[in-house]
C-alpha cells in the first residue's frame, strides 16, 4: 500500500479506536480493536513469512488479548501491547529470527513510524503526470507546525501580560467558543489511536538488527590465522591453560559455597524473626550476579577458536561442571525464595524472582549446550529470546492478584500478612480481601502470637485502617462496574462483582 492511502487507513482506525475505547476502561474493545488491526497488518504485509518467531508473536498477541478478558490485569494489557507492536515489527520486515532482535527494533520504531510519515513523501500527480499544487509536507512544515507553535507562544504571552490579552481577546474568545463544542478526551484518544496505527501499519528502515538478525549464523565457524613468529606458546594452548587454572579454582570455591547453602537453607532452616530482607533481596541479587558473571567467564572462554582446540576436553569438562553447580546455586536462591514466600506471604517480586530464576535455569543449559554442540552467540539470543517470549505470555494466564489474596489470607496461621500490601491488590481480589472487622480480629491475633515482631508498630497498617479501605474499594467498584457494558466487560471483573453482590443480598 502507499504511504498515502496508509495514512487514510490509520484516520479510520484512529477513530475506531477512540470510540470503542472512550470513556470506557479496557476489557473486550481491547480485543475488537486488535481483531480489526492484525488482519490489517497481516494484508499490509503479504506475503507474510510466518518463520517461527512470526507465528509465535502471533499466538501471544491472541492469547494475552484472550487474558485481558478473562484475567484483565495490567500486567496483561502490558504483555499484550508489547507482542502487538513487536509482531508489527517482525511482519514489516519480515524474517526476524530471535524475540529480543525485534523487540529492540520494535522500541525503535515507536519514534521512527511516527517520523517516516514526513519522509519520502510522494508529491502527488495528476492524471497526466503533471504536479499538483497541494504538498503534504510543504503543508506541514510551512503551515501547520509555525502556526501551532506561534498559538502556543500567544497563550504563553497573554497568561504572562494583561494588556497583550487584551488585544487577542477576540481570537481567545473564537478559540473558546471553537473548544467549548469539542470533546478533548475523544481527540487525544484519536491522536493515540493515530500514533498506534502509524506503529502498525508504517514502513520504517532499519537501524541495523534487522540485518544482522538475517545473517547471524546459529553455529560457530573456525576462523584460522596465520602464525608468522618464530617462537611462542600458541594464543590457544595459552587460553586452555588459563582457563583450567581459572575455572579449577573457581570450581573448589563455588563446591564450598554450595555444600554451606544446601546444609544451611535447604534442609531444617530456622527463622530468626527477622524481616529476612538481607537475606532474600541483597543476598538473592547478590548471587544471581555472581550467576550471570559466572555464564560470561564460561563464554569468553568459549567464544572463538578454542571451541575447536583438540585438547580443551579438560577446560570443557570444568566449564560444564561450573555452569552445574551455578544451576545448583540456582535452585538455592530458589529455596531462599520459597523459605520468605512461606514466612511472609506472596507478593509480586518474589513471583517475579520465581519466573527470572526459571529463565537463569534455561540459559545456563543453553550454554551448556553452545560448549557442546560448538553453538554462536546468536543461538544463545535467540533460544533464551523465546524462553523469555514464553514466559511472558505464560504469566499473564494467571490473575496472581487473585491467587496472592487467597493464598495470604489461608495462610495467615503461618506467615505475616501485609495489610498495606493486600489492599491494593486488583478489583478481582476484591471478593477474597473483602474481611468483616470480626474475621481480621481473629485473624490480628493469631497473628500476634505467632509473628516474632509487633504486628501493629506504627509503620504497619492496622486491621481497622485495611477494613476502611477495602470497604472503601468495594463501594467505588460496585459504583463503576457495570455489567451491561459491553466496550469493557471482562470476566474477572464481572465474576467479582457477582460475588460481592451475591453477598451483599
Amino acid at each position: 500500500m502507499r504511504k498515502k492511502h496508509i495514512l487514510l487507513l490509520n484516520l479510520v482506525i484512529a477513530v475506531f479506536f477512540a470510540i470503542i475505547f472512550y470513556g470506557n476502561y479496557i476489557g473486550i474493545n481491547l480485543f475488537l480493536f486488535e481483531l480489526v488491526t492484525v488482519p490489517l497488518m497481516l494484508y499490509i504485509n503479504r506475503p507474510v513469512k510466518y518463520n517461527l518467531l512470526t507465528v509465535m508473536l502471533l499466538g501471544s498477541v491472541i492469547i494475552t488479548a484472550l487474558m485481558v478478558i478473562l484475567i484483565n490485569s495490567s500486567w496483561s494489557i502490558f504483555i499484550n501491547f508489547i507482542c502487538l507492536f513487536t509482531l508489527s515489527t517482525a511482519l514489516s520486515y519480515n524474517g526476524f529470527r530471535s524475540f529480543i532482535h525485534v523487540f529492540f527494533e520494535a522500541i525503535v520504531r515507536l519514534i521512527s513510524s511516527q517520523v517516516s510519515i514526513f519522509n519520502n513523501w510522494e508529491e502527488p500527480k495528476k492524471e497526466n503526470g503533471s504536479k499538483i499544487n497541494f504538498d503534504f509536507r510543504k503543508f506541514t512544515f510551512l503551515i501547520l507546525i509555525p502556526l501551532v507553535i506561534l498559538i502556543l507562544f500567544i497563550i504563553l504571552y497573554a497568561s504572562a501580560s494583561s494588556v497583550f490579552y487584551q488585544k487577542f481577546e477576540g481570537v481567545f474568545n473564537v478559540i473558546f467558543r471553537f473548544f467549548e463544542n469539542i470533546n478533548i478526551i475523544f481527540i487525544l484518544l484519536v491522536i493515540l489511536g493515530l500514533v498506534i496505527g502509524n506503529v502498525l501499519f508504517m514502513k520504517t528502515n532499519s537501524v541495523g538488527i534487522y540485518k544482522n538478525d538475517i545473517t547471524a549464523n546459529n553455529n560457530l565457524l573456525r576462523i584460522r590465522h596465520k602464525n608468522t613468529g618464530s617462537f611462542k606458546i600458541t594464543g590457544l594452548k595459552l587460553q586452555n591453560l588459563s582457563g583450567i587454572v581459572i575455572l579449577g579454582l573457581l570450581n573448589i570455591l563455588i563446591l564450598f559455597f554450595n555444600i554451606l547453602d544446601i546444609s544451611h537453607f535447604w534442609f531444617g532452616f530456622e527463622w530468626d524473626g527477622s524481616f529476612l530482607r538481607e537475606f532474600v533481596h541483597e543476598g538473592t541479587w547478590v548471587l544471581v550476579f555472581s550467576i550471570f558473571l559466572s555464564a560470561a567467564i564460561a563464554l569468553y572462554f568459549f567464544k572463538g577458536n578454542l571451541n575447536f582446540y583438540s585438547k580443551n576436553n579438560t577446560l570443557k569438562y570444568l566449564t560444564i561442571l561450573w555452569i552445574i553447580q551455578n544451576f545448583i546455586m540456582t535452585i538455592s536462591v530458589i529455596i531462599r525464595n520459597y523459605w520468605y514466600i512461606n514466612f511472609f506471604g506472596l507478593a509480586y517480586k518474589r513471583i517475579a524472582v520465581l519466573f527470572f530464576l526459571l529463565l537463569t535455569l534455561i540459559g545456563l543449559v543453553t550454554i551448556i549446550i553452545k560448549i557442546t554442540h560448538k553453538k554462536s552467540s546468536f543461538f544463545l539470543w535467540k533460544t533464551n529470546s523465546f524462553a523469555l517470549l514464553l514466559v511472558l505470555v505464560v504469566t499473564t494466564c494467571i490473575n496472581w492478584d487473585l491467587h496472592i489474596a487467597k493464598f495470604n489470607f489461608n495462610n495467615y496461621n503461618r506467615s505475616f500478612l501485609d495489610y498495606r500490601f493486600l489492599a491494593k491488590l486488583n478489583n478481582s481480589s476484591l471478593p477474597y480481601t473483602l474481611k468483616s472487622l470480626e474475621e481480621l480480629e481473629e485473624i490480628n491475633k493469631v497473628q500476634e502470637n505467632i509473628m516474632p515482631f509487633d504486628v501493629n508498630q506504627g509503620n504497619l497498617w492496622d486491621i481497622y485502617r485495611y477494613h476502611a479501605e477495602i470497604e472503601a474499594k468495594k463501594d467505588r467498584f460496585l459504583k463503576r462496574f457495570s455489567p451491561n457494558n459491553f466496550m469493557e466487560w471482562n470476566y474477572a471483573d464481572y465474576s467479582a462483582y457477582k460475588k460481592l453482590t451475591e453477598s451483599i443480598e
